[in-house]
């Protein structure tokens, strides 16, 4: 888990920080509003369409090789962003770097999945996604102190010391904070590969008891299926996966709840400067609190759902209340932002609404594994691609609607949104797994490995 949310906290502040240097980016290529809102479904889109080819990898050849390649490829790729030459080469970067990371949560999902017993599922993906939002809540402020101290006359100085090239040495400070938050995934697989083994049986320090604890309480069809790898999946696999009322209605939760979501990692800054007459700077601290509270929901909302389903016996009632009720809330207080006209008000209702709709994200995300089972990383790929078009569209629709119809309209199709994904609980079973009545997949000439 400490490896996971370090992961989850890097994931949120890489693909976030590109909302802190937009306004300089914008700047240095002189491109639009709605270009940059290209910028910003550029990654998304690439995120989307890769999602489930990146958890299928980890079902069939490991976590640990999957996750180490997804990491290195995102690293590389941002920092890459910091060397575009100009829109086309900056699109291209931002989509392979959406496509390199795609598969990090699925894969998250799956080592969840074969790690930690169902009980304290709600609780560990409270934690995850506490560091996920904490990571984008932080990321403007972290990146943008990093971009002062590149601007800082000393670190100029020390450059040109070193006789690096001009295009270096003189690179706006954009382009060097994208160049050293590559560096930073570099170090978490230097720390991950050799400490972490996909199946717990493989790790030395892992006991009888401990294993016991770990499979226990798992129904009966996802026993035995503890191998990090190996689990082929066949036509009547794919099938289910693609026609489960549940994962469906996971999907459209996560597609609408994020289309509402997005707003806090795209254009957030840009209301506050053209609205609220707050600059992108005076703004950083403001940018912290939705995403700051929101993290705190999402750990708070995973030990309740937790103890609801201890205390009551009813999983599908103590996983469905926290996000049922959280997205009904986080669309009042969007719509309400529509009718505030202070900086302060708005940000109020701006972290209500992020925490609001993350209450349920614990509850959701351990839905998501259950449903899952041995094939976590492939349902979860599913869920988080076609979820993810909501942040694909957003950024790009988003600047259309604010643009033409007022930032008034843009907050009430955020309310909208939420309303929808608070609704899609009507559809979603966490009590079987979506292969449940499908024969055990065949081999196809591949061994399957089981223990």
């Amino acid at each position: 888990m400490a490896f996971l949310c370090a992961l989850s906290f890097l994931t949120y502040f890489d693909r976030v920080c590109v909302m802190r240097a937009s306004n300089d980016i914008q700047r240095t290529m002189n491109i639009s509003d709605q270009q940059m809102g290209l910028v910003f479904g550029a990654f998304w889109l690439a995120y989307a369409l890769f999602e489930i080819p990146g958890g299928w990898m980890g079902d069939r050849f490991g976590t640990r090789s999957t996750l180490t390649r997804i990491v290195l490829a995102w690293s590389l790729f941002t920092a890459l962003s910091g060397a575009a030459a100009g829109l086309t080469s900056l699109l291209i970067y931002r989509f392979l770097f959406g496509a390199g990371e795609a598969g990090a949560y699925p894969n998250m999902a799956r080592i969840q999945s074969r790690w930690l017993p169902i009980r304290s599922r709600g609780r560990a993906g409270g934690m995850l996604w506490l560091l996920a939002r904490w990571g984008a809540a932080f990321s403007p402020l972290l990146f943008g102190t990093l971009l002062r101290g590149a601007d800082a006359p000393a670190w100029r100085a020390a450059l040109h010391r070193l006789h690096l090239p001009h295009a270096i040495a003189d690179a706006p400070a954009w382009r060097m904070g994208f160049w050293f938050s590559g560096l930073v995934g570099l170090a978490w697989v230097a720390l991950f590969l050799p400490f972490f083994r996909d199946d717990p049986a493989d790790k030395q320090s892992v006991n009888d008891a401990e294993l016991t604890v770990i499979r226990a309480s798992r129904p009966a069809d996802d026993r035995g299926a503890d191998a990090g790898h190996g689990h082929v999946m066949d036509a009547g696999i794919w099938k289910a996966l693609f026609v489960s009322p549940s994962l469906w209605g996971l999907a459209v939760l996560y597609l609408t709840g994020s289309f509402g979501y997005s707003f806090f990692v795209s254009w957030m800054p840009r209301y506050f400067e053209k609205v609220q007459g707050v600059s992108f700077e005076k703004s950083e601290w403001m940018n912290v609190g939705p995403q700051f509270c929101a993290g705190i929901a999402c750990l708070l909302g995973g030990i309740l759902s937790d103890g609801l389903v201890r205390a009551m016996g009813r999983k599908r009632f103590g996983r469905a209340v926290f996000p049922v009720a959280g997205c009904t809330v986080a669309a009042a207080a969007m719509f309400g932002i529509r009718l505030v006209h202070t900086p302060h008000a708005a940000l109020v209702l701006m972290c209500v609404a992020a925490a609001a709709y993350d209450f349920g994200q614990a509850a959701n995300w351990a839905t998501i594994v259950d449903i899952g089972g041995r094939y976590a990383g492939s349902a979860t790929g599913f869920v988080s691609g076609v979820g993810n078009l909501g942040n694909t569209l957003q950024p790009l629709i988003g600047a259309a609607i604010f643009t033409h119809f007022g930032w008034g309209a843009l907050f009430g199709c955020y309310a909208g949104a939420y309303l929808i994904a608070g609704s899609t609980w009507i559809f979603i079973d966490p009590t079987r797994t979506f292969y449940r009545d499908v024969p055990a997949p065949k081999s196809f000439g591949f061994p399957v490995i089981q223990r």
